[in-house]
């Protein structure tokens, strides 16, 4: 054989090696990228946390190559989650609980707590005083939300019949505070940081509330074809909570701008989440879901079946994995991870 066989065969060979390791690199590049959903309009924490993704670098510090997605609401969000444009959504109880009645193979892999509250409000001027008092009044809430569930159960709790004492109104989450502004309704269903907004405003009175849920869902696809990017996102995303609690002025700034709330009112609301008010470390703040939180995606799915707005109950304790949550919590043990060394990439 001649030389010059031999040169083109080392060339031969090492152009294999070459595509061979490129082909390795863009797959292991692609097992790294991952797309986020987030809420970009009045849903605390989960908006907050969302912005920090979008602005600094903790998820390329963690190996992550993330496409963070601002949606106004969440339907578009499951929407997405549903026909795959995204692989992970900070959401809430409810919107969890219709994803999965859908059949969409998906994993409740953390909650980051507390969302603020619910609640019931009225005019500040009304003469209810007590939800026992909207007999005969017309309240409104967007059916199959979050806030669906609670005007129910309370009105109940109440001795009303909803539909029959009391008008339960379907309404576009943009148009709840002016239909009540203008008298269209009695009273309405709202969220923080908009309750905190009434009040501060003194533009409407809370006659009943409660905190509700966070919740992070992740397709089960995402996490068995990248099983370690499942991990290192938790691991991201508990950084991000500690930066939040470190830096709350400029991050509620960032997403004041965003959802056209006042900075004040979403740190007034965000202080519901004992992390949010209470954690100085990353060991103080517990993303596992306790058995309470299960028991109200229960009865949020037995309600929304009840109620034919799904058409089965969903079993969410199989849904619930905590598998990779502990993985995470293994590896941080390993990490040192100081606020103040994050990097702002989009001021």
């Amino acid at each position: 054989m001649t030389k010059r066989y031999y040169i083109l065969a080392a060339i031969t060979y090492l152009a294999l090696i070459f595509i061979l390791y490129s082909a390795s690199v863009q797959a292991e590049d692609n097992n790294r990228s991952i797309r986020i959903a987030y809420p970009s309009i009045g849903t605390i924490i989960n908006g907050q946390i969302g912005q920090i993704f979008e602005r600094t670098d903790i998820l390329s510090r963690n190996g992550l190559r993330g496409e963070v997605i601002a949606f106004p609401y969440g339907p578009p969000m499951m929407e997405a989650l549903l026909s795959g444009k995204v692989d992970i959504a900070l959401t809430s109880e409810q919107n969890v609980v219709v994803l999965l009645s859908k059949g969409f193979p998906a994993r409740i892999i953390a909650s980051l707590g507390s969302g603020g509250r619910l609640g019931l409000i009225v005019p500040v001027n009304s003469s209810v005083k007590s939800v026992g008092d909207l007999k005969g009044k017309k309240v409104g809430t967007i059916f199959g939300s979050s806030i669906h569930r609670p005007a129910v159960v309370w009105l109940k709790e109440a001795g009303l019949v909803p539909n029959r004492d009391a008008s339960l109104v379907n309404v576009a989450g943009a148009e709840l505070k002016f239909a009540l502004l203008n008298g269209s309704l009695d009273a309405i269903m709202s969220w923080d940081p908009y309750i905190e907004e009434f009040l501060q405003n003194n533009s409407g009175r809370l006659i009943k509330g409660k905190e509700f849920k966070l919740a992070v869902i992740m397709s089960e696809d995402f996490i068995m074809k990248n099983p370690e990017a499942a991990v290192d996102f938790i691991i991201a995303l508990k950084e991000s909570f500690l930066y939040l609690i470190s830096y709350k002025e400029q991050v509620n700034g960032w997403y004041s701008k965003l959802c056209r709330i006042e900075a004040e009112l979403i740190d007034r609301s965000s202080a519901f989440n004992t992390f949010y008010s209470q954690a100085k470390s990353l060991s103080d703040i517990n993303l596992a879901m306790d058995q309470d939180f299960v028991k109200t995606l229960e009865d949020i799915s037995y309600f929304l079946f009840e109620q034919g707005l799904t058409n089965r109950e969903v079993d969410v304790r199989s849904a619930v994995d905590l598998s990779l949550l502990k993985k995470a919590e293994d590896k941080l043990k390993t990490i040192k991870y100081d606020p103040s060394s994050v990097m702002i990439t989009s001021p």
